[in-house]
């Protein structure tokens, strides 16, 4: 091979590779980044309770109060599964064979459900929050849908989610002692529990970023379980002193629901 000849080849592949490279670098210093929205309907999903009647007026609209005045413009939808419950907007009861005592799984595949015929299905995408074993149901929505699994729809639009204190690896010690029903699908160890945390990460129709709160303080759910999910650390927020329960418990501290709306309408924050 001559000087020229091999010259010719080493200018030929140091320019397939400069070409290669700026490729590679328009794929993704070019891609645009998501812009901050805060007029997703947002959908609120409250926990297990002792009494088969939640409040989800005194569970969430301190929150929802604080997300209006920090430039969210809803709608606010606040979810309900339980016969006694007062103050919700709609009802997982209509979208499955949801009783008092079913398990967790089962209220995600109604959720599943709500979420694809009333919004998915239109084109239209949702930011959810949930509180306790609500923070359970979305994970397990999004995971069974992802799937395809049996009971559940087809893959939902979720594009932010928030928990709050959920049981995602169990509940407090003191679970173990559920021996049926609704409690007992989180405690540790639980087929539920198990079944939640196959999937990392699980992911709706066209992404979903996650945030996890967790508390020292929170008596109901051990930090470690409220974090137990696959996701960047600064998306893992872990909190020293907010009780589970109570004035000021996750979404009655103004810090933390200022985390969560960040969270919510902006995308890796």
């Amino acid at each position: 091979m001559t000087r020229s000849t091999m010259f010719r080849h080493t200018s030929r592949a140091l320019l397939a590779l400069t070409v290669v490279a700026t490729l590679a670098m328009g794929t993704t210093a070019c891609e645009p980044t998501r812009a901050p929205n805060k007029s997703h309907p947002v959908l609120l999903i409250h926990g297990w309770g002792l009494g088969a009647d939640t409040d989800c007026g005194s569970t969430f609209d301190r929150m929802i109060t604080q997300m209006k005045a920090e430039g969210f413009t809803g709608p606010f939808i606040r979810m309900g599964f339980y016969s006694g419950d007062t103050n919700c907007d709609m009802s997982l009861r209509d979208w499955g064979p949801v009783e008092d005592g079913s398990h967790f799984s089962v209220l995600s595949q109604a959720f599943s459900k709500y979420v694809y015929a009333t919004y998915t299905s239109k084109g239209k995408t949702v930011d959810v929050v949930g509180y306790s074993m609500g923070g359970n149901v979305v994970r397990g929505a999004v995971e069974g849908a992802q799937a395809g699994q049996a009971g559940f729809s087809a893959p939902i639009d979720v594009q932010d989610a928030v928990t709050f204190g959920a049981p995602m690896n169990g509940a407090a010690w003191y679970s173990s002692f559920c021996l049926w029903g609704m409690c007992s699908s989180m405690k540790p160890g639980a087929d539920d529990v198990n079944w939640l945390q196959k999937v990392g990460n699980p992911q709706g129709l066209h992404g979903t970023e996650w945030t996890a709160f967790g508390s020292d303080a929170d008596a109901v759910t051990p930090v470690d379980s409220a974090l137990k999910i696959d996701v960047p650390a600064n998306r893992k927020v872990h909190l020293t002193d907010v009780p589970h329960t109570g004035d000021t418990n996750y979404m009655g501290r103004p810090d933390v629901v200022t985390r969560a709306d960040k969270a919510l309408a902006e995308a890796n924050s």
